[in-house]
């Protein structure tokens, strides 16, 4: 077992040894609903009262920014499905802080952004649902990763502008199982503008959904 940067052994688990653990980039200041840095603190996030989202928390590890971009992308694109263990427990880890510091409350559901299927074929995984499967497991969560379904298949939201992005989800995804007084973690690997993840949201608590936390490894701040 080796660690996934700079590649020296370990001895307890296979993922990021201690002391790359340590030289990780992460927030220090951020708002808890949209994830976004906050330069002053205790004023109010003027990204959510622009987005108002539907989700309650959302808590990332980092930016996008080294060595998280490589990671994401030999994950995504490269098959290597493996990096999901250590990926998803510094997720978790994130969620554990956020729990210890500010009584977060424990998720009785896990689910993750859907692929559609065509996606799904021609990269054969979805890697948000391999992620949320170890965090409901660490959780001790219902895992369902099929909760939330996607209509059809949008263009990719990389190539959009912010407003062709919200357009492009808009109405995308459904759900009909009943969530009421649940809480659900809904897991993804990038959180950018949060337009996605706002639809999602806004799905669930159409079905009676209590609180929702957006859980990810990275959320973009440019």
């Amino acid at each position: 077992m080796n660690c996934i940067l700079c590649r020296l052994p370990l001895t307890l688990h296979w993922g990021i040894c201690s002391q790359c653990f340590r030289h990780l980039p992460y927030f220090v200041s951020v708002c808890y609903r949209c994830g976004l840095p906050l330069f002053i603190k205790d004023t109010p996030c003027y990204h959510c009262l622009s987005l108002k989202p539907n989700w309650h928390r959302l808590i990332a590890v980092a930016d996008y920014q080294k060595p998280f971009t490589k990671l994401i992308y030999q994950f995504k694109f490269n098959q290597k499905t493996e990096l999901s263990y250590p990926l998803a427990r510094l997720i978790f880890l994130a969620w554990y802080n956020a729990r210890l510091s500010t009584g977060l409350i424990k998720p009785d559901i896990v689910t993750c952004v859907p692929l559609h299927h065509n996606r799904y074929w021609s990269r054969g995984y979805n890697q948000s649902a391999l992620l949320a499967k170890h965090i409901a497991y660490w959780l001790g969560a219902d895992f369902r990763p099929y909760l939330l379904q996607r209509k059809n298949n949008q263009a990719d939201q990389k190539s959009l502008s912010k407003l062709q992005r919200r357009q492009n989800v808009e109405h995308i995804f459904y759900c009909k199982a009943s969530l009421m007084e649940k809480t659900i973690a809904v897991i993804d690997d990038i959180v950018t503008t949060g337009y996605t993840i706002n639809e999602v949201s806004k799905q669930l608590m159409l079905q009676g959904a209590l609180n929702i936390q957006v859980l990810c490894l990275c959320r973009t701040t440019l």
